[in-house]
């Protein structure tokens, strides 16, 4: 299940869209099985007092095989231009994404 957090979001950002396009850009590569039903895209808005220039999203991932560094580096790169067409292209974006191991993690759905 892929977890999406996107901090130092503004509150006239379009909260949907932006989650929209980030899931459509996850799920454009087809080769890595992202489903869009898994996907979970949570917002953080910064404080009124803080001014955070560069949105961050961070993307959990499992391991696949087939999700390799290369694939991995495109898929950041559509989730920032993803993001960019919403919000702005003068919008400065940082994506991160982490893969990690499921048969190594704690892990429940209940």
């Amino acid at each position: 299940m892929p977890m999406v957090a996107v901090f130092n979001l503004r509150r006239d950002d379009r909260l949907a869209d932006l989650a929209e396009a980030i899931t459509r850009a996850l799920t454009s590569m087809p080769e890595l099985a992202i489903n869009d039903w898994e996907i979970n895209v949570v917002p953080v808005l910064a404080p009124d007092d803080f001014d955070g220039e560069v949105t961050r999203i961070n993307v959990d991932l499992w391991e696949r095989a087939e999700r390799t560094k290369e694939a991995l580096q495109e898929l950041a790169t559509r989730v920032a231009v993803g993001f960019q067409a919403v919000a702005g292209e003068d919008r400065r974006v940082k994506v991160v994404i982490r893969p990690y191991e499921v048969e190594r993690s704690g892990w429940v759905s209940l």
